[in-house]
């Protein structure tokens, strides 16, 4: 696999940041907190993903300190990689929200399913990285624990390919395991254990025929109880028609008695608005004696004699004719005498006298029509007086029928409770015969409910009995397992012991060959050979003698570090190419080791990214004339 460029949408400090690398040696430079570790980071966080931890660890954790705070949905990035001669993209989105990973066959244009994405990056775990091609200074640990670090991963190595196990405390660890495992599962107590166990199976076996015997009988009453419910429907079958006829007649009973109280009421009222009619009638007879009324006949009298009286005054008119005749006479008589005046006043006076008789009658006549209408009036008022005596008699006559009525239907409505009270029901009462069934059914229903409360007592009994007898099992079953996981624990010995003998002509020897070859590449030969004994203590072999690497330097050291690294990713990988990512690894070398480093494998390695804070790697390799990709960021 050769990395061949990223890209960083959002990933810490770096947006939309891209970047190119190439085959052979890369040196990314840039000073303190520029970035090289975000990138390093990314590299690992596209191959593996980063996840965030829980609890207090959440706060401190890498995903927390590279996620964008101002986008954090687009927490992602890309990272293009060549493999068996396929470019491929790897899309990752590091959100917790929209985490997603795709990796893209770009020569095909294809989306790789997940079993295609495990086959690629089949033999590459994060550990494995970590142990392997990624590469960083040992830092500031002692001689004595830079032996022991070499020591454990020589050793480790050669039994399970990774730093997980620790061969030189394993021993330790497995007896203080076995001593734990005796001490918590106590397995010197597993025959009382199963003396307890056998006992509480039986008296389980004993519990479920008691019960057996408690529902036989619960189911005996039962059918008992059935056989009285189903004796109780006829009766009440029986009864309800006795019941029903009995409502009725009560019913209709209750109904005569409403009708009763309701003739009554109505009598009582009747009563009362005739002798109101009575008194309302005397009142208006009375009204019209004092004007002389006995009867309509009376009443038509006046009022025809009132209409037909004239109101015209006939004596004025009269007079008025008459001085008019005499004037008219005293006017013709003296006709030759017009001319002289004492002879017009007798005929004057006569039509003065004329006019005053006209007037006094056009007043007469006013006056006679005023109380001509005023009569009419008293008349009218009159004719309602009697036209209400009138109703008043109808109305009388009206109440006293519909008194009698209600009178004759009370005292139907009377004989007919009489008739009613008389009536009796013949039908058989099962009342009784009922109470007494459901006496008996409460009885047996008692009798099943005891019984019931007895069998859910010796189920619950049963119920703590079984999780005693699983928590007794599983004591046992843990106890079993334990024996067996000391006899692991022996076994596991027995084979540590086995594989550390085997180191040597095993994996040993062949992690021995790869080591000692890039041990002679980085030292240009002055150490050729590197040598891990039974006790797995680490020696190198120059021209001149075999030194212990105790009593090497630590720049020395450290190129073992790398040799034993390069050598395991050989072996891991095999024939795959792979990149090698150094983190400031040359820390502790000096530059003629350093050189040796950079030109060993800027001319063999498929693939070297290195990581640097200084200046001193690309000078070197300028100086030694080394191809190489320089990036600052």
């Amino acid at each position: 696999m050769i990395i061949k460029d990223i890209q960083l949408t959002n990933f810490g400090k770096f947006h939309h940041k891209s970047m190119s690398l190439k085959p052979g040696l890369n040196i990314i430079y840039g000073e303190n907190e520029a970035g090289k570790t975000t990138l390093h980071t990314f590299i690992r966080g596209m191959l593996f993903g980063i996840e965030k931890q829980r609890g207090k660890a959440s706060g401190k954790d890498l995903y927390s300190k590279y996620e964008p705070w101002d986008t954090p949905s687009e927490y992602q990035g890309m990272m293009r990689i060549e493999n068996n001669g396929i470019t491929y993209r790897i899309e990752r989105n590091f959100s917790r929200q929209y985490k997603s990973l795709k990796v893209i066959d770009e020569d095909s244009g294809r989306e790789l399913t997940q079993k295609e994405i495990d086959d690629l990056f089949m033999g590459l775990d994060e550990k494995c990285y970590y142990n392997t091609i990624s590469i960083s200074q040992l830092g500031s640990v002692t001689d004595k624990e830079l032996e022991v670090i070499l020591k454990n991963y020589a050793a480790n190595l050669g039994a399970t390919k990774s730093m997980e196990i620790d061969i030189k405390e394993a021993f330790a660890d497995l007896d203080m395991q076995k001593k734990k495992i005796m001490k918590e599962n106590k397995i010197g107590e597993e025959e009382t254990v199963e003396k307890t166990l056998k006992n509480i199976k039986e008296q389980l076996e004993l519990s479920e025929r008691e019960q057996q015997s408690i529902i036989a009988s619960v189911e005996q009453k039962k059918e008992a109880a059935v056989r009285l419910s189903e004796r109780k429907e006829e009766l009440s079958a029986l009864d309800k028609n006795r019941l029903d006829e009995l409502a009725k007649h009560n019913s209709r009973k209750d109904k005569l008695y409403q009708d009763v109280m309701s003739y009554t009421a109505e009598i009582e009222k009747n009563t009362a608005t005739l002798d109101k009619i009575k008194e309302h009638r005397a009142e208006l007879e009375r009204q019209l004696l004092e004007k002389g009324v006995d009867s309509s006949e009376t009443m038509e009298g006046l009022y025809d004699k009132v209409i037909n009286r004239s109101n015209m005054p006939v004596t004025f008119i009269i007079l008025a004719l008459a001085l008019i005749g005499a004037a008219v006479g005293f006017a013709v008589g003296n006709i030759q005498f017009l001319a002289f005046q004492e002879y017009w006043m007798k005929p004057a006076m006569c039509l003065g006298g004329a006019m005053l008789c006209l007037v006094l009658a056009i007043v007469r006549y006013s006056f006679n029509k005023k109380r001509k209408k005023k009569k009419l009036e008293a008349l009218k008022e009159l004719r309602l007086v009697l036209d209400k005596l009138e109703a008043a008699k109808h109305e009388e006559l009206y109440t006293k029928r519909q008194l009698e009525s209600k009178k004759e239907a009370l005292n139907s409505t009377q004989q007919q409770i009489v008739q009613e009270e008389e009536r009796t029901n013949e039908a058989q009462d099962y009342s009784g015969d009922i109470k007494e069934i459901e006496e008996k059914e409460r009885e047996l229903n008692d009798v099943i409910s005891k019984a019931r409360w007895a069998l859910d007592q010796k189920k619950e009994s049963d119920i703590q009995a079984e999780k005693k007898v699983e928590e007794l099992q599983e004591r046992l079953d843990t106890i079993k397992k334990a024996k067996i996981e000391i006899e692991a624990i022996e076994e596991a010995k027995r084979n540590i012991e086995e594989i550390a003998n085997e180191i040597r002509n095993n994996f040993g020897k062949k992690l021995n060959e790869r080591a000692s070859y890039y041990m002679s590449m980085i030292s240009n030969g002055k150490y050729d050979n590197l040598s891990i004994d039974e006790r797995l203590n680490i020696s190198v072999n120059s021209k001149k003698a075999l030194i212990l690497a105790t009593r090497l330097s630590k720049g020395t050291i450290e190129q073992i570090y790398m040799a034993l690294r390069l050598a395991a990713a050989d072996i891991i990988f095999e024939k795959d190419k792979k990149p090698i990512l150094l983190d400031d690894a040359f820390v502790m070398y000096d530059n003629k080791r350093m050189g040796n480093t950079l030109k060993f494998m800027a001319e063999s390695m498929e693939q070297v990214i290195l990581f640097s804070c200084h200046t001193r790697e690309k000078v070197m390799a300028d100086k030694l004339g080394l191809s190489h990709n320089f990036i600052k960021i």
